[in-house]
């Protein structure tokens, strides 16, 4: 009976023993799958993305060729708060130009840089939350909130290449970058162009005539898979009419992306 009893007694031990290593196994497999969940993403220093490279990307081409009213600015300042806050989500890369009445001297971006993200969501367990806040405040959020100083155009401009900014922004970053996630352009302007080949202060403008014509060609741009959402400046009601509307849908169809947003702009 002892015998037996003395059997059981290590068996029972040896169980317990098991069970406490396989608890401590678990435990530890938990922690480790949770810091990989959530632990800091790797960033590059100068542009602020993942080292692996940007989840997405936005680029936003804004029109100042034409001077903006007050509330005009005062939209525009938000929608760039909104931007920086909302809208480009952590680990997208944000490309910001300004056309101007002379394209080669505005190809290139004005700002260019990853959300790196905030605070928001982040533990002092694998982080420092208020250095990452104010990484964001400092690198990202405040240079592009700043970015309404570009509207400086005191009188119109004679020109509006809209059609070679397009050009460029589709070859400097969207070609360049050429990243895998979601592409957005984001675009503030009257859509109007007016150069000395083309000009839609003439006459409602026809696609099919504009996309067969030796202008039309060259300027025909490339922007596959990219959602295009455009901030409407109405300058000029008149003109612009659903079917110059129509024209950029057709526009941007032609180049493999889709205008899925429209919204007048206050002003």
């Amino acid at each position: 009976m002892r015998k037996t009893s003395m059997a059981e007694k290590k068996r029972r031990q040896e169980l317990r023993t098991i069970a406490l290593l396989v608890i401590a196994l678990l435990s530890m497999a938990g922690a480790i799958g949770w810091y990989s969940l959530h632990r800091p993403t790797a960033t590059d220093k100068l542009t602020l993305c993942p080292t692996s490279g940007p989840l997405g990307h936005y680029v936003v081409l804004v029109d100042n060729t034409d001077p903006y009213n007050f509330i005009q600015r005062q939209a525009f300042a938000q929608g760039l708060k909104a931007l920086a806050d909302n809208v480009v989500p952590e680990g997208y890369l944000l490309s910001v130009y300004a056309l101007g009445e002379d394209f080669t001297q505005t190809a290139k971006p004005l700002f260019e840089k990853c959300n790196p993200g905030t605070a928001a969501g982040k533990s002092e367990f694998d982080s420092n939350p208020a250095r990452i806040q104010e990484r964001f405040e400092r690198e990202f959020r405040e240079p592009v909130t700043q970015l309404e100083n570009v509207l400086m155009q005191e009188k119109p401009a004679d020109k509006s290449p809209i059609f070679e900014m397009l050009q460029l922004v589709a070859i400097n970053s969207f070609q360049a970058e050429n990243i895998k996630g979601p592409k957005t352009l984001i675009v503030y302007s009257d859509m109007l162009v007016n150069t000395a080949d083309f000009s839609m202060f003439k006459g409602q403008a026809d696609f099919d005539g504009f996309a067969t014509s030796a202008y039309g060609q060259k300027t025909q741009t490339r922007l596959k898979g990219v959602q295009v959402k455009l901030n409407y400046l109405m300058n000029y009601p008149k003109l612009q009419t659903r079917k110059q509307l129509t024209f950029w849908e057709r526009y941007f169809e032609k180049a493999g992306a889709r205008l899925i947003a429209v919204t007048p702009m206050e002003g």
